[in-house]
């Protein structure tokens, strides 16, 4: 009985039903596959870079405009419970002729009403957490017609840090010997948001007058400044 014939060890027969050409195009089409997916990728890395600085602006802007809206908000509600009036924050000493010679804060009283503010503040923003203060999509184009169009984009406040604050005097002149005294509180929150990405750190300013009054004749030259934050 005649041995078999050996196939060679570099030698592989096709497989029944496929030829080589076929295998060859198969190849080809997990090539083009993989050519297509990789190109993709790199379309969506560079409509990412393009818009993220875009989409970090707009979350910014909606967040601060809703702290903003949380802070003035904390200020009317302190102000209106405690029923603070503008005497009882600032004293004005008055010569015989009736000229202010002296302004003095209650140093207490403003202290007791800031901690009061902020500590409202901080819970308000604190619920925020979690809750989506979306931006639509519509609005990365940069046009006003379209601001409002498509499904929104997720903006998430993830952390806020303990909020700050420092009242501060102005005085505006409003006519012939009239100026404007206002008792400022300049409010910062240091916020973390989660938006499509990554996350991204911003901070809100805002200031709220919490006193005023109009005051007639001339402003002294000296008065006793507000308390600095902590004091």
């Amino acid at each position: 009985m005649a041995a078999r014939p050996r196939y060679r060890p570099w030698f592989r027969k096709p497989r029944a039903g496929r030829s080589i050409p076929a295998m060859r195009r198969g190849r080809g089409l997990v090539l083009s596959a993989l050519l297509g997916v990789g190109l993709a990728l790199l379309v969506i890395a560079a409509l990412d870079n393009a818009l993220r600085p875009m989409v970090t602006t707009l979350a910014q802007a909606k967040t601060e405009n809703v702290v903003t809206g949380i802070i003035n908000d904390a200020v009317m509600e302190t102000l209106s419970a405690e029923a603070v009036a503008y005497q009882d924050l600032v004293t004005l000493e008055r010569d015989s002729s009736g000229q202010v010679t002296l302004l003095s804060t209650n140093s207490a009283k403003l202290n007791a009403l800031r901690t009061q503010i902020l500590q409202t503040v901080l819970e308000k923003v604190d619920a925020l957490n979690g809750e989506d203060l979306g931006i639509p999509l519509g609005s990365i184009t940069g046009l006003a017609t379209a601001s409002d169009w498509g499904p929104d984009l997720p903006v998430q406040v993830l952390a806020t840090a303990t909020p700050t604050a420092e009242f501060r005097n102005v005085f505006t002149s409003e006519g012939i010997n009239q100026t404007l005294h206002q008792v400022m509180l300049d409010v910062q929150v240091k916020i973390t948001l989660l938006i499509p990405g990554g996350k991204t750190d911003t901070q809100v300013n805002a200031e709220v007058c919490v006193a005023e009054t109009l005051l007639l004749g001339q402003v002294p030259d000296t008065y006793l400044e507000l308390p600095a934050a902590g004091s």
